[in-house]
């Protein structure tokens, strides 16, 4: 996996899309949760929000934060799904290829935008910054994306951001 700029505008039309597949999925599959399969835990401090079957699950933290983990079918070619020259609305800070879990590949990118920009805007907060740290990886036949999403020029959550490199199979 190559780590190239990527657009903010194809990672969303990737994640609407699958949404809406998972939508379609779900009313076809029995229940489960996108952590079923991995070690990913949201911190004690974060409340689920939302889960769409299988396949999606976010959660609300303090100062407008939130976690999101996303389990798509499949495996993702994410040389394909998350590379383009451009990135709109977006300033990417870091992005790289990381192990976690000992030595499991993984894309991580950070990078701040307005909400709009990441489709994250909070009830009562609008047009605030914000910052994403996202994770993509496989495992177990399964791409997984984590993202941890916090307003700019609030402490970053320890625990949130462990919780993001914590997508291992589970034993």
């Amino acid at each position: 996996m190559s780590v190239q700029t990527m657009s903010v505008q194809r990672l969303k039309d990737w994640a609407f899309a699958v949404l809406a597949v998972s939508a379609c999925a779900f009313a076809l599959t029995g229940f489960g949760s996108a952590s079923d399969a991995v070690t990913f835990k949201a911190p004690a401090s974060y409340a689920s929000a939302a889960q769409i079957g299988p396949f999606m699950q976010v959660w609300r933290g303090p100062q407008h934060s939130s976690l999101a983990l996303m389990a798509f079918p499949g495996k993702i070619d994410l040389d394909k799904a998350m590379t383009s020259s451009n990135v709109k609305d977006a300033q990417v800070l870091k992005q790289s290829t990381i192990q976690i879990c000992g030595n499991q590949p993984a894309y991580y990118v950070s990078m701040i935008g307005n909400g709009e920009a990441f489709g994250t805007s909070s009830p009562g907060v609008t047009n605030e910054k914000r910052q994403v740290d996202l994770l993509v990886t496989d495992v177990g036949g399964k791409t997984y994306m984590a993202m941890y999403v916090r307003l700019v020029g609030t402490s970053a959550d320890p625990a949130a951001e462990d919780a993001i490199r914590n997508v291992c199979s589970k034993p």
